[in-house]
């Protein structure tokens, strides 16, 4: 069975699969660096918040596990653990006052997100871009991001200038930053217990370090927190190196020597390639703060540049 014929399988036999009132259908979905996939989008008339489940991974179940009934079953439950009975009034995003509050940012790599860039608003960081969205609290789906598109700027008559500025004011509120010691973190995962947040009692032993936010969600963008960065190298006494693990956070270390930054590049295209899906990828680039000129750049480049 290849790819068309088992998407036309599924979509046969989830009709039969879920209750009357449920619609399905099939959307080609563009995630983070272009990366397109398609969407089985399951719409029910007792909401209009309808779950999104990607057919490519189930796909390649499918080749392992060649019963597409058992395919469909596990789609079913994971449509069942996620839908919401809730109706949202999707007006609500007409007015810029009643989101403001809820605007944050977050970081893309900017070669790769071109043709998306062409749709939304954004401002160039180095290699990257700063793109934003509004986030959403569901008590019963948990939490939701809505991308702001340049339609979305038009209504509200902004700039990105103006969106950003107040994407610097939000952000940091909406998700608060978790910077910790990737020794406490590794003893977090293996005693179970809660690492310590905040940048008090820093070991010394392990000089790398990971900044993401309290939701692990677009953490990356934490470089861009007012007086983050300058504040954590003044307490651990160097310049720092800043490795992109993700799009959902980054690694620091004490800058101890600058001419180390060719084998931290390696080490950032070996995660790259081995342990992040495509769309997580962030950079290949390895970035150099210095606290002296309170600036950040990336490792080999003669300037500096910030965000005016």
């Amino acid at each position: 069975m290849n790819y068309e014929e088992f998407k036309t399988a599924v979509l046969n036999q989830m009709q039969q699969l879920l209750e009357p009132g449920t619609t399905l259908s099939l959307k080609t979905i563009c995630k983070n660096n272009g990366l397109k996939l398609d969407g089985l989008v399951i719409s029910s008339t007792n909401s209009n918040v309808s779950p999104t489940i990607f057919l490519n991974q189930y796909f390649d179940k499918q080749n392992a596990f060649p019963d597409i009934q058992a395919v469909c079953r596990d789609i079913q439950r994971t449509y069942i653990q996620n839908r919401s009975a809730e109706y949202i009034d999707a007006d609500f995003f007409t007015d810029y006052q009643s989101i403001r509050s809820r605007i944050a940012y977050r970081l893309i790599s900017y070669e790769k997100n071109k043709e998306l860039l062409e749709t939304v608003p954004y401002v160039q960081y180095l290699d990257l871009a700063v793109v934003f969205y509004c986030l959403l609290n569901f008590s019963s789906t948990g939490n939701a991001t809505i991308l702001i598109h340049n339609s979305h700027l038009k209504l509200w008559h902004l700039t990105p200038s103006q969106l950003y500025q107040q994407a610097c004011q939000t952000t940091p509120h909406l998700l608060p930053y978790d910077f910790r010691n990737i020794a406490s973190l590794l003893g977090e995962y293996s005693a179970g217990t809660p690492a310590h947040e905040g940048m008090s009692d820093i070991p010394s032993f392990c000089p790398m370090y990971v900044l993401t936010n309290a939701q692990k969600l677009y953490g990356a963008s934490c470089i861009l927190y007012p007086g983050l960065l300058e504040a954590v190298s003044e307490k651990l006494g160097y310049d720092l190196f800043i490795l992109p693990s993700s799009i959902h956070e980054v690694i620091l270390l004490p800058a101890e020597n600058r001419s180390s930054h060719k084998e931290l590049a390696a080490m950032v295209s070996q995660i790259n390639e081995a342990e992040l899906a495509a769309d997580e990828v962030l950079s290949s680039q390895v970035y150099y703060y210095s606290k002296t000129a309170q600036a950040l750049c990336i490792c080999g480049d003669n300037g500096f540049h910030s965000i005016s």
